[in-house]
This record gives C-alpha cells, structure tokens and sequence, in this order.
C-alpha cells in the first residue's frame, strides 16, 4: 500500500502527532480482519492514510544529528 498524504497550506504549521493502525473484524464478512491507518495532526485533525488487508508492519527510525 502506498498513499501520499496531502496537506492543505495551514495545515503545514501543525505537525503529526502520532500514527494509529487498528485491527478491524467486519461481521458482515465473518469476521475477516482489516487494518485502518491514520494520524492526528496537533490541531486534533484525523487524517486517514488508508486501509489495508495484510497486516502493516511497524519500525521506529532513530536519526541523530550533529
């Protein structure tokens, strides 16, 4: 899955705060799972970047900078 996140130009002030993914069972579809992703800006805003059917894998990056 690849999904570009566009912003509006007041929106560039605020930053994201966090990143979610949540497990979603569909009854309807006996219970076959999903995964729905967005993120939070500052301002509160909800942003979705996209569902998808395999689970998304998670790694945190540590940049260091002199």
């Amino acid at each position: 899955m690849r999904n570009i996140i566009k912003l509006h130009e007041k929106e560039l002030n605020n930053s994201v705060t966090e990143i979610r993914i949540e497990e979603i069972r569909d009854v309807d579809f006996q219970f076959k799972p999903y995964w729905y992703i967005y993120c939070i800006l500052e301002n509160g805003r909800r942003i979705e970047i996209g569902r998808s059917n395999k689970k998304p894998k998670c790694y945190k990056q540590l940049s260091i900078y002199k």
